[in-house]
């Protein structure tokens, strides 16, 4: 039985790697050895090790339950090309929501990945409040995690492996409408 569990769990699994072959990102829906829902997760390996182990990713919306990017299922991917990197956006949706959806895009260059949330229009999300971010850096190897910032949307902190968005003193929700496009979150190698 544990062998059809992890059989179908890799199924949906998606790699891209950088040009130069040595940088690669997985992503995948994976259920954590604690328990509870199934969540979108990603592991970053250079030269075959890891650099970052695997790390949930997804949005904390406001006053809505489960977190954006748990219990949902792989509906498409494609990859891509572009200047110095190869690209793949992997489609998800969450499954017993009633449509909430969560597109995950990723470049990967020779010396780092990036990663960001597209989440396209849709009912149950047309006006998207954003509590919060919940996604997490395991960072195992020389690697620096930062972002490349959006007009807008409010900046991410890094605290204790799990970026955090900072939102002032006022501590207010991220407002916008789908579909939305968030900030790059960028792992890049350091020497």
């Amino acid at each position: 039985m544990a062998i059809a569990c992890a059989c179908a769990q890799a199924q949906d699994e998606r790699r891209v790697t950088s040009p130069n072959g040595r940088l690669e990102f997985r992503l995948w829906t994976w259920q954590s050895d604690s328990g509870g829902l199934s969540r979108i997760a990603y592991r970053v390996l250079a030269d075959g090790k890891p650099l970052v182990e695997t790390s949930f990713l997804g949005l904390l919306i406001w006053n809505q339950e489960p977190i954006l990017g748990e219990n949902a299922g792989l509906t498409a991917s494609h990859s891509s090309e572009g200047p110095g990197y190869r690209g793949l956006v992997a489609e998800y949706m969450q499954n017993g929501s009633l449509g909430r959806r969560i597109n995950v895009e990723a470049r990967v260059y020779d010396d780092r990945v990036e990663f960001r949330f597209v989440i396209p229009r849709s009912t149950m999300l047309d006006e998207i409040l954003i509590e919060d971010e919940a996604t997490e850096f395991q960072v195992v190897g020389r690697a620096s995690v930062s972002e490349i910032p959006l007009a807008g949307f409010p900046r991410m902190r890094v605290v204790d492996g799990a970026a955090r968005l900072d939102r002032g003193a006022s501590r207010v929700a991220f407002s916008g409408r789908t579909p939305l496009v968030c900030p790059w979150r960028v792992i890049k190698i350091t020497p």
